[in-house]
């Protein structure tokens, strides 16, 4: 009998254990389900895809970086010429045809435009002179044009140098070398569906020693506020204020984390591709001086309008872009920018969203054995020696079936988060280790990952904590290497109810609930009515159709038991329009708040 009790435990136990819901983050004041990836609903919709090359000929040009001369050298791939010749009986016949080939300069006219200089002419070989930043190449055989093809590049400039070079007389005298800065974006990719799509960078990032922060929850709706937390500690309503993006030049008044760091001696970069939503010019005006020191978008301007841009469509509509994808682009010129300065100090952020952004779950999974290289690459060069590396996203899947799913409104809320440490940054400071690794499972944002980008520069020895370590949006907000309160709320990190992942739902199905399911639903019609006036906005729905979904948080421990945080799903016309509104009750003083407002599409 007792035998028999021990093993039924030994049975047992394991499964209701398997059963319990888990959590990221569990605490009184803030518990994030941790959901199982693979449910069916999801994977219904989910197909794995590979990578495929965009073409499998050799590009006839190449370039490379001279030491010595400090100048980047175009040169001609004599044995590729070859294969072209192959391919064109045309250009073998009655002999094999001379190859002529020139390069243009992509000059920037504004932050819409570009200009091309004229053709220079070129054989085997030519030293380029160190201000072009990117240039398109066209090859000629028999006056027949063969080859289109561009190429960004990190030239050297002497007034940055000398900027470096002051500085690093600097950290040379206090015996300390300022740490570098890399962040690498990848748009709309969940934390689950990193582990989803990408498995093997995600195993490659744990076996690595990387710093996971699974409660990394978003604090706005699409790209542009997230960046806004990260990159100036500020909201979207205080940036409008401040320096309206929808204004020319603007965006220039704005304080960016990479004017810190320039200020600070160090070279900085910035690169996104996907240039028609680009995050700081989709619908609004951009920059009118180039931001950074190296700054891509001209050279990607180009590379869109003159290189062949085609989709795969078998592997869920990547993006080519000439010989690479138009990822492909951003990646390998962040892998440049940081083997050109990897003794120097620098900043580089770089976003990609074409093989990522949009409504299909699958898409990002052809990019999965190509991010573990490119992470190895990183690691080959040297960059992870002296460099803080951060990868992440910015929201999850924002509409599309899978969004609707059981797990799309969690997914959506919270994108994934990795930080990579140097080893010497690890051993002096084993308090940095001990914090990170403490606050994978405490809620945390981007105000905060602001702060920790300005931690690090307290820790280059140019500046000191009291000035710099904040987000003037989050006063609560920290350094993510110090450790995060065990308490902390969404209130507390400035995390809108709409956002706020730290309460799991269920169905509203008693009464007193449905009582005020009709009111609340009214209140959501008018809130998103009003936003549809304030905006000028047309198509604005002109009907509330009925409630298409109803739910209530479970309250946390810490929680009001006056204060109840709805969610509910709206169906409007014209066009059976869904939208989702998360509204705070009282039922003390039957207050009703609404938070935000999000919009799921069409049902």
């Amino acid at each position: 009998m007792i035998l028999a009790r021990i093993f039924w435990g030994l049975v047992l136990i394991p499964l209701l254990l398997c059963l319990e819901p888990r959590y990221v983050v569990d605490t009184d004041y803030c518990r994030i389900p941790d959901p199982d990836p693979y449910s069916a609903d999801v994977m219904s919709q989910f197909h794995r895809g590979s990578y495929k090359k965009c073409t499998e000929l050799q590009p006839l040009t190449w370039v490379a970086y001279n030491e010595s001369s400090r100048h980047y050298v175009l040169s001609i791939n004599e044995s590729a010429y070859q294969w072209y010749l192959k391919m064109d009986l045309e250009l073998r016949v009655p002999i094999p045809a001379a190859l002529s080939c020139c390069y243009m300069n992509v000059q920037r006219s504004n932050e819409q435009d570009v200009e091309l200089g004229r053709c220079r002419d070129f054989q085997s070989s030519v030293q380029l002179p160190n201000d072009t930043d990117g240039f398109l190449v066209e090859c000629y055989a028999k006056h027949k044009l063969i080859y289109t093809n561009g190429h960004a590049t990190v030239p050297e400039r002497s007034e940055l140098r000398e900027r470096l070079d002051q500085w690093a007389k600097t950290d040379h005298g206090r015996g300390k070398r300022a740490p570098s800065v890399l962040m690498i974006g990848i748009d709309t990719v969940s934390r689950l569906n990193l582990k989803r799509a990408m498995p093997q960078t995600y195993r490659y990032l744990h076996s690595k020693g990387w710093f996971e922060l699974s409660g990394y929850n978003k604090i706005g709706d699409n790209t542009l506020p997230n960046w806004l937390a990260l990159l100036t500690g500020l909201n979207l309503n205080s940036i409008t204020e401040q320096c309206d993006p929808h204004h020319v030049a603007a965006l220039d008044r704005c304080e960016f984390i990479w004017q810190l760091y320039r200020d600070l001696g160090y070279v900085t970069a910035f690169g996104e591709d996907d240039v028609p939503i680009n995050t700081f010019n989709f619908g609004l005006q951009g920059f009118q001086k180039s931001p950074v020191d190296y700054y891509l978008r001209p050279y990607l301007i180009a590379a869109e309008k003159w290189l062949d841009m085609s989709e795969q469509e078998d592997q869920e509509n990547q993006i080519c872009l000439g010989y690479d994808h138009a990822s492909e682009h951003v990646y390998n010129y962040a892998l440049e920018f940081a083997r050109r300065y990897r003794n120097d100090s620098f900043f580089g952020f770089f976003w990609t969203n074409t093989h990522s952004h949009g409504h299909q779950i699958s898409r990002t999974s052809a990019m999965d054995e190509y991010m573990t290289q490119y992470l190895e690459r990183l690691v080959g060069q040297g960059t992870m020696e002296h460099t803080v590396v951060v990868l992440l996203s910015d929201h999850g899947m924002r509409q599309g079936a899978t969004r609707l799913d059981s797990l799309g409104w969690l997914e959506e809320r919270l994108p994934f988060l990795f930080i990579w440490l140097p080893a010497y940054l690890k051993q002096s400071h084993p308090e940095f280790v001990q914090a990170l690794q403490l606050n994978e499972n405490r809620l945390s944002n981007p105000y905060d990952l602001h702060a920790t980008l300005k931690h690090i520069l307290v820790l280059s020895g140019r500046d000191t904590l009291a000035t710099v370590a904040t987000a003037k949006d989050c006063p609560n907000c920290q350094s993510l290497l110090l450790e995060v309160p065990l308490n902390r709320s969404c209130a507390d990190a400035s995390i809108a109810d709409h956002w706020c992942t730290c309460w799991s739902y269920r169905e509203s199905n008693s009464s007193s609930n449905s009582s005020i399911d009709p009111q609340m639903a009214q209140l959501a019609f008018n809130h998103i009515s009003n936003l549809f006036a304030e905006s000028r906005l047309t198509r604005q729905p002109t009907t509330l159709e009925g409630i298409f979904k109803s739910l209530v948080a479970l309250p946390n421990k810490a929680d009001d038991p006056r204060v109840s945080i709805h969610r509910l799903q709206i169906k409007t016309q014209p066009k059976s329009i869904v939208y989702e509104v998360t509204i705070r009750y009282n039922s003390s003083s039957q207050d009703m708040f609404v938070s935000d407002v999000s919009k799921l599409g069409t049902i």
